[in-house]
């Protein structure tokens, strides 16, 4: 037996133990799952929840222009451009600026302790009917757990709204910015970034893929915005840059990423599907498996309910029984919760889940792959997210002593403690021994680089190679006019940032890309060559 098997072995034994020990008297009723998942949103007071400050807002916003109407074509979307017109008009609406005015209300706080929460129960009856509530169920922002409700079907119809309100963000702060206002341009973005943290503090992991995604999304824009000001005037001052570096903080801050668990829903919502579809202490119960699980496969295209349904018809009797089920689901939490609490380096996190294995038996296991979602994307977002967060938080405060002194520092450390409070360790690094925290690698092109040739050869510029899987491929020649910062990247090494991809998985022998930020070079590339106007 392998090692991987041994420890899936005892994962289940220990999932099998606490099985036994907590068998219910009688079958759990749909409502105590819902109750469950329900109960940490009861706990935020009135007045700390922002979705009753944000939703009636949002409940008015109107749709973003064609140019601008998906977060993609948002942040790239450059001053003056062809969408630009309507773009502007559209975010200075007073919709618009309803929605801004609200989100800056609900993410003005500076502790975490004191941050508000997005407070809105999962499902139509848990909403009530004061005029807010009534308002954000016209406008379809709320989570629709159908009839009867399953939580395992939570349609999250609020997100589709959130991606709109990221468009507005991005032409809010490129307008700030040609409005030579750099720095309010990137405390909107913040704004919205603590919002979308609130988002990640939710019971479910497709919330907290968006809340993960648009965090580090924004992240990046926030250096798009200052790389751009650096190149154009520098208008933000020193004091301005080391403000925005203190909001993201994350101990005291509301950012804390370390705070950040494993969204728990997910796993009541399979528990709620064993208890539905199952006898307890015996198999599927026919006369409701292929309805409900035809249901879960079509929750978003309900005109597929008809084949999804004959499809599972003729498959119950392969299911594995109720005891087995409720063992590996069990087991496949507690993995799950325990990796998330490891290091990035942990090697348990290079072994495959148990997830993978019983995923090759669907039909064995289908009660838990349509109810629990496999979590390894949180991991990796989660993880991106940090290095986002301390390379945003290092850049600007290198930009801090550029703006300051009139010149680039020797190293690293010496923007600390004036314009950064510490120096931290670059997430990617795994040189962790004797308690070592590397940072992220920095140097000037061609003032550091100049050792990289021959006595007798001159210096070149720093030949940088940029490679995206969702924009064209670059090739950037760097001077000594600007500085590179940048993480080691997926394999660990030191390569000088020649070729950068900033993917989780990137091949051996690629950094990830702090600054320049990849998004202003792509932008850059892309109206060079008339792809983008």
């Amino acid at each position: 037996m392998t090692a991987v098997r041994r420890r899936i072995s005892s994962i289940i034994a220990a999932a099998a133990a606490l099985t036994v020990c907590l068998l219910p008297s009688q079958r759990a009723s749909a409502d105590e799952f819902i109750d469950r998942v329900n109960a940490p949103l009861a706990e935020i007071r009135p007045e700390r929840r922002s979705d009753l400050i944000v939703l009636p807002a949002m409940a008015k916003l109107e749709k973003p222009p064609l140019g601008v109407d998906t977060p993609a074509k948002a942040r790239l979307a450059p001053a003056g451009g062809a969408a630009w017109t309507a773009a502007v008009d559209w975010a200075n609406a007073e919709p618009q600026r309803a929605v801004i005015d609200a989100v800056h209300r609900v993410t003005r706080a500076t502790d975490w302790r004191e941050a508000m929460g997005f407070g809105q129960p999962y499902g139509l009856a848990e909403l009530g009917a004061s005029p807010e509530q009534i308002a954000s169920i016209s406008a379809r922002l709320y989570t629709d757990l159908g009839d009867p409700p399953l939580l395992a079907a939570a349609r999250h119809l609020y997100l589709p709204v959130f991606e709109d309100v990221t468009c507005l963000y991005h032409v809010e702060a490129t307008r700030l910015l040609a409005e030579g206002r750099p720095a309010d341009a990137a405390n909107a973005l913040v704004d919205w970034l603590f919002f979308a943290r609130q988002i990640a503090d939710r019971e479910f992991k497709t919330e907290m893929d968006w809340a993960l995604r648009t965090m580090i999304d924004v992240l990046e824009r926030v250096r798009d915005v200052m790389y751009a000001d650096s190149r154009d005037g520098r208008r933000a001052t020193a004091d301005e840059l080391v403000a925005i570096v203190k909001r993201l903080e994350e101990q005291r801050g509301p950012l804390g990423i370390d705070r950040i668990l494993l969204p728990p829903g997910d796993a009541e919502a399979a528990r709620q599907l064993v208890a539905f579809v199952m006898q307890e202490r015996g198999r599927v119960r026919p006369e409701v498996y292929a309805q409900t699980m035809s249901r879960l496969a079509t929750t978003e295209r309900p005109l597929r309910l008809f084949g999804e349904s004959a499809r599972w018809s003729g498959g119950s009797g392969e299911h594995a029984n109720w005891f087995d089920t409720t063992e590996h689901l069990e087991a496949v939490i507690a993995e799950f919760n325990d990796r998330w609490s490891r290091s990035w380096h942990d090697p348990v996190l290079r072994e495959p889940p148990m997830y993978n294995f019983i995923s090759r038996r669907h039909e064995r296991w289908a009660v838990i792959l349509e109810s629990y979602p496999n979590m390894r994307s949180l991991f990796e977002q989660r993880h991106l997210l940090r290095v986002e967060a301390v390379g945003t938080r290092h850049a600007l405060a290198l930009l801090a002593f550029r703006v300051s002194s009139g010149g680039f520092p020797r190293d690293i450390a010496a923007a600390r403690p004036h314009y950064i409070e510490r120096i931290e360790a670059d997430p990617f690094n795994p040189d962790r021994a004797r308690g070592r925290e590397p940072p992220m690698e920095f140097f000037v092109p061609m003032r550091d680089t100049a050792g990289r040739f021959g006595e007798r050869e001159q210096v070149q510029p720093h030949r940088l190679n940029v490679l995206s899987p969702d924009a064209p491929n670059l090739a950037i020649s760097l001077r000594d006019d600007q500085f590179v910062l940048y993480s080691v990247g997926a394999d660990g090494g030191r390569n000088w940032a020649e070729e950068v991809q900033n993917t989780i998985d990137a091949p051996s022998g690629r950094d990830y890309l702090i600054w320049p930020p990849v998004l202003s070079l792509v932008r850059q590339e892309l109206m060079q060559t008339g792809q983008l106007r």
